[in-house]
């Protein structure tokens, strides 16, 4: 995505579709038309900078035989390719002077980031308004992000990958979604109709939003556009996000998405109390030659050792994790000085 790790430039639209049909029709040939999804966009789009591939790898890997590195190979003899970079699940190339990517996506969000990717960044736009539900909306689907008060602690809680249910719950017209848009104007005039938009957060100096839109065109015009139509719609969210938690459970019938808060909630409640009787400064009182990094290790083998640590650390006394610590810090520092 982004088009620019080979500093090709962009290319005008009838270019675009002509390579875009030659990778198809490889594509067709070599693993089949339900492998592979090739992201949508507005109709009237004038220039391309590159040509993101979905490819489906377990499939491959299941019906076919062939793992992500053997298609790799194959795909790069037989187009021809000398010009890449890999890494991981993304293979980057250069093909007819065009940078073409593709991304080895498994079977859970294989559609998924197909409907994410389609349309420029119509998605990041849709995950601005998830976001004021305290919901992330990305190549994984819809979740639900759960944040300790007290801690850097997070955790993404998988909501929905069915894109229709997605934009029903912000209102958003699914089956012009599914028809496509004509322009990007049409796009924006789209995302724009679901009543939870509101354009506050695009008035504000967001560093953040204000970076992307530098680096990404669509995201640019969109405040052009806001700015052009004067588009002056708000919409005021409850200061508590979690009140929109059975909202969310309802529309996505996902009664257990409350149960998984809930338990949550409790380890959250339990590490507060752990972290009375177990922390870093604790361990550095008891041993001061543990600092820094070689703190961090210590402390990461000592909870490996014990397995289940979070229950054991809540359940022990300050006097039993001491005399644990004692233990393991004794076994720890004859191994490494043996090393």
């Amino acid at each position: 995505m982004g088009g620019n790790l080979f500093k090709l430039g962009r290319i005008p639209a009838e270019t675009y579709r002509s390579i875009e049909q030659e990778v198809a029709q490889y594509l067709d040939q070599k693993i089949g038309k339900a492998n592979y999804r090739i992201p949508r966009y507005y109709a009237d789009k004038a220039d391309f900078g590159d040509l993101d591939v979905l490819i489906a790898v377990d499939r491959l890997s299941s019906n076919q035989q062939l793992s992500w590195q053997d298609f790799r190979q194959e795909l790069l003899h037989d187009l021809e390719i000398t010009q890449f970079k890999a890494g991981g699940g993304l293979l980057s190339t250069v093909y007819r002077q065009f940078q073409v990517d593709f991304f080895a996506r498994p079977e859970a969000t294989f559609e998924s980031t197909y409907h994410y990717m389609s349309f420029n960044d119509l998605g990041n736009l849709i995950g601005k308004i998830f976001k004021r539900f305290n919901l992330k909306y990305g190549e994984d689907g819809l979740s639900y992000v759960f944040r300790r008060k007290d801690s850097s602690y997070r955790k993404d809680l998988l909501v929905s990958r069915n894109f229709i249910r997605i934009f029903e719950f912000l209102q958003l017209d699914t089956e012009h979604w599914k028809q496509g848009f004509e322009s990007k104007s049409e796009m924006f005039d789209w995302v724009i109709k679901s009543p939870y938009f509101s354009v506050t957060p695009y008035l504000k100096k967001d560093k953040r939003l204000q970076e992307r839109a530098r680096q990404r065109p669509t995201i640019e015009a969109f405040f052009k556009y806001l700015k052009e139509h004067q588009i002056t719609q708000t919409y005021t969210y409850l200061e508590d996000r979690e009140a929109y938690l059975p909202m969310i459970a309802d529309h996505f019938h996902r009664p257990d998405l409350l149960t998984q808060i809930a338990h949550e909630k409790e380890m959250e409640a339990q590490a507060a109390v752990i972290r009375t009787k177990y922390n870093g400064k604790l361990i550095m009182d008891l041993f001061p030659a543990l600092q820094g990094k070689a703190l961090g290790q210590f402390m990461q083998q000592f909870q490996e050792s014990l397995g289940d640590f979070q229950r054991k650390l809540y359940e022990w006394d300050a006097v039993e994790i001491q005399r644990k610590l004692h233990a393991f810090h004794a076994k720890w520092k004859a191994k490494n000085q043996a090393e």
